[in-house]
């Protein structure tokens, strides 16, 4: 059981952020021709322009692209979503560490700057281009062992573009209106994972290829840091798979060296035929 004091009151399990870099206490309760190689680099051309990619937030602050929107009450006086390299208990002792790697993604109780209310903090993708059916996303959350106050993450789509609307309010969610995943809906006690654990999306239901972003919202009533819930939660390895995803340039350039050769070698086979 670890304790952490704020304000002169006493908490259990509220845990606290240890950054990457210069430790700074907070507390936290996926027959070739010619002709035919024109009409394969016509075909390559066509592809959706989504590009698979991960991200492991190892660095010393949010990463570049990314978009933090904390909506939550008295949000002014709260933080927003950052990243460290473990969560440490009140004696500075680590409890949990990154699932790989050198960093993860946190957010915690302290979402509110004071009291209790409603925790609606956001954390935002990049822009991804050409989001499409069968498209995959997955990452590993946790929050610490016995944890008795219970926090809840949802993992949200939008479909418009650039856009990081999240709406004004609390319970507002804005463009990100499909909810792809949700970890311990209820709020119940010891319902949100206490070890690192894989969760994974997959997109349906779309009527054509759209421009878009995913977000992780930690969406927590009653939360902050005189509220019943909210404690603390990590995400590290996150990963989208595009099932059209563009060829690497080493992907191209192999295939067309290919293609290409096989040409010549047709071209050679042709010469000698007609002597």
């Amino acid at each position: 059981m670890f304790h952490s004091t704020v304000a002169g009151l006493v908490r259990v399990n509220r845990f606290h952020l240890s950054p990457p870099e210069s430790p700074v206490t907070m507390k936290f309760s996926a027959v070739i021709t010619s002709s035919v190689l024109g009409l394969a680099l016509a075909g390559f051309s066509l592809q959706s322009s989504a590009q698979s990619f991960s991200e492991g937030f190892d660095g010393a602050a949010v990463p570049t692209g990314w978009v933090t929107k904390n909506l939550s009450t008295r949000n002014s006086t709260g933080n927003p979503w950052g990243v460290g390299d473990g969560i440490t208990d009140a004696d500075g002792n680590i409890v949990v560490g990154p699932y790989e790697g050198a960093g993860f993604a946190l957010t915690n109780y302290t979402s509110i700057g004071s009291g209790s209310g409603t925790i609606s903090n956001w954390l935002i993708s990049p822009t991804i281009t050409g989001l499409n059916n069968g498209d995959t996303f997955s990452f590993f959350t946790t929050t610490t062992p016995d944890s008795e106050y219970p926090d809840r993450l949802e993992f949200r789509l939008s479909t418009a573009g650039v856009s990081t609307n999240v709406g004004t309010t609390t319970t507002s969610v804005g463009d990100f209106s499909i909810t792809l995943a949700s970890i311990n809906p209820t709020l119940g006690v010891g319902g949100y994972p206490e070890d690192w654990t894989l969760v994974t999306a997959t997109i349906s239901g779309l009527a054509a290829p759209v421009d878009g972003r995913v977000a992780l919202r930690y969406f927590v009533t009653s939360g902050g840091p005189t509220g019943a819930n909210s404690n603390i939660i990590g995400v590290d390895s996150f990963s989208y798979t595009s099932v059209t995803a563009v060829p690497e340039p080493a992907t191209w350039a192999l295939t067309l060296g290919g293609l290409v050769g096989l040409v010549g070698l047709q071209r050679r086979r042709n010469r000698r035929a007609q002597a």
